[in-house]
């Protein structure tokens, strides 16, 4: 059986909460994620080696896929630098140098963020894909 239920019942059973809380409008606004242009240099470097790495230990026929691999990876961080470039003079923001970033750290929808937690999050990926590369190629050389 159903029954309504009066709004000042609902909260005093705290089934009504308060709208939740936006992040800060800076990071809203700012298309280069307040990161630094050397963790983007970092980021590449790791996914480009994990390409080197895969291309170094097999054979002449998979150049043009490890081409087009890497064509994608420039695109991933060229397509963004682009959007960074779009934004009105007014509101662009420009990229933190890497001391201001590690002082400063990052504003993220789950709270601050130092520079080094900030600096772990976004390279932890390419670290494991790069790790995974290797793995790949040592097995590799293993079994043949």
């Amino acid at each position: 059986m159903t029954r309504q239920l009066k709004q000042s019942e609902l909260r005093t059973r705290n089934e009504i909460v308060g709208a939740p809380t936006l992040p800060s409008s800076r990071a809203c606004d700012d298309h280069s994620f307040e990161l630094s242009t050397a963790l983007y240099l970092t980021m590449a470097g790791l996914l480009l080696a994990f390409v080197t790495v895969l291309a170094a230990s097999s054979k002449v026929h998979m150049v043009v896929s490890y081409g087009v691999i890497v064509a994608f990876i420039g695109m991933f961080f060229a397509v963004p630098a682009m959007f960074v470039r779009a934004t009105p003079q007014p509101q662009r923001h420009r990229s933190l140098a890497w001391r201001e970033f590690m002082d400063k750290g990052i504003n993220t929808a789950n709270g601050h963020c130092s520079g080094r937690e900030a600096a772990v999050l976004v390279l932890t990926l390419p670290v494991l894909i790069l790790f995974f590369g290797l793995v790949v190629v040592a097995i590799e050389q293993f079994v043949s």
